[in-house]
């Protein structure tokens, strides 16, 4: 995060599906590359993702700013993943689950933060994980409440 190009996430995803360039209120400029979009944009004209995979380059840098994704294939290091179910996160983790803006898990480096946010059921605390998002400390789009501030 924050070290990547547009051509190493190319790279690594393949040819994007639809891209989007759009810049939220007073955030820097992004490039929103998407996969999984069903024929939709790659985010609306907010930002929000609208593909199951979103990677956003700041346009200024050219680095990768943030990957939203509910692709089940994109694992953190405890094998924790889309759909995991909220008490296998919590045992995998070793952690419970917080409640605020949203509910799910939150790891931080120097770099970056990864959030899992939970969904589903009828408790406070969602019954598995929704989506995923790793995010730049650096760079930042700005299309995420809750999930960037």
């Amino acid at each position: 995060m924050g070290k990547s190009s547009r051509a190493d996430v190319i790279s690594f995803a393949g040819t994007p599906e639809s891209e989007r360039h759009g810049r939220y209120t007073d955030f820097p400029a992004y490039d929103a590359l998407g996969y999984g979009c069903k024929r939709r944009p790659a985010t609306d004209k907010a930002g929000v993702p609208r593909c199951k995979t979103v990677f956003y380059v700041d346009s200024k840098s050219g680095k990768l700013a943030l990957l939203y994704t509910e692709d089940e294939r994109y694992v953190d290091l405890h094998g924790v993943h889309v759909g995991t179910r909220t008490t296998v996160a919590t045992s995998l983790l070793r952690r419970r689950a917080f409640e605020g803006c949203f509910s799910g898990f939150r790891f931080e480096t120097k770099r970056a933060f990864l959030v899992m946010w939970l969904e589903g059921g009828h408790a406070l605390i969602g019954d598995h994980v929704g989506f995923l998002v790793v995010h730049s400390r650096r760079f930042n789009p700005g299309v995420l409440d809750c999930i960037d501030s």
